[in-house]
């Protein structure tokens, strides 16, 4: 094992990561503590459950109770995340049941549940964040009949909702273009994002293609994502349509416009849209590394 100035590489690694999730009331499971171990390097789990025993011994600010591990003092989170799982259940399968509903639009190659509902940590009063991956030049018309669908079915998380409990928050539009996060939106938060998303259904294989083209992840999280060889070979570019590509021109144009006046946070471009209502990774960046100091 490392060692630098006198403590166990490792051991600060452990520190680091309960700390961070900690942040979302959130414990970790051995499973879960090695997968989302903040070190710059990947180690095998056997080191790292050889080792953990000791250092929980050892470091007095960490506490377990054999199946969770959490900082000192924080006990009680064990029993919120169980609550919260059993919320997340449920609201998982209205995420299931209007992934079934968006099966009809046939631009969509991958449905995926984001944020604190794909850790099964969502409060009852929370919202279902939803990540669409779309066909290449084909993201403003799918979320056009995204957005017509679950009005029809009364379902949309609007910008003026006070009770959000389980409607649906379009948050994230992907071409598959474009799969690559931004360099500059790179940071522990977003590896977090991009590791943590479930995917209700997908068709090409685009689930690991969106992992293959966030490889970067592995800088902050290298136990998260397993090491996919991607075929590229295998990749097929799907032939232009005029008609389409002129309608989805006329997409963008008109929903740019409208929305407009009324952005903030939002990210929009052709090949990407993120509509989440608090941009969270500066606030959580920012209680990490305020928490890191307190820890020393």
């Amino acid at each position: 094992m490392k060692n630098y100035g006198g403590v166990d590489f490792l051991q600060k690694a452990i520190l680091r990561t309960l700390i961070y999730a900690d942040i979302f009331d959130y414990p970790l499971n051995s499973e879960e503590l090695y997968r989302f171990l903040i070190i710059n390097h990947p180690i095998s789990y056997s080191v790292f459950k050889n080792a953990l025993s000791r250092i929980i011994t050892n470091d007095k600010r960490i506490n377990t109770n054999k199946n969770y591990y959490f900082l000192k003092g924080r006990r009680e989170i064990i029993s919120l995340r169980q609550k919260r799982e059993k919320w997340s259940q449920e609201k998982i399968k209205i995420g299931r049941r209007i992934g079934r509903w968006l099966k009809l639009i046939p631009w969509i190659k991958l449905m995926g549940i984001t944020g604190a509902l794909a850790m099964r940590n969502s409060d009852k009063n929370d919202d279902i964040d939803l990540m669409i991956i779309t066909s290449r030049n084909r993201l403003w018309l799918t979320r056009f009949l995204t957005i017509f669908l679950l009005e029809f079915f009364s379902k949309r998380r609007k910008p003026s909702d006070k009770d959000v409990e389980d409607k649906i928050c379009l948050n994230l539009f992907i071409d598959e273009g474009y799969l690559e996060t931004p360099r500059e939106k790179r940071n522990l938060f977003m590896a977090h994002e991009v590791c943590q998303m479930k995917a209700l259904w997908e068709e090409d294989d685009i689930y690991k293609k969106f992992l293959w083209e966030n490889k970067w992840v592995k800088e902050f999280l290298p136990n998260a994502i397993p090491n996919y060889k991607l075929q590229i070979t295998n990749y097929k570019l799907e032939r232009p349509n005029l008609f389409f590509d002129f309608l989805e021109k006329i997409a963008f144009k008109i929903q740019l416009a409208y929305m407009k006046p009324k952005m903030t946070t939002e990210k929009v471009s052709e090949g990407v849209a993120f509509f989440h209502p608090k941009d969270l990774s500066g606030w959580v960046m920012g209680k990490y590394n305020e928490r890191i100091k307190n820890y020393n």
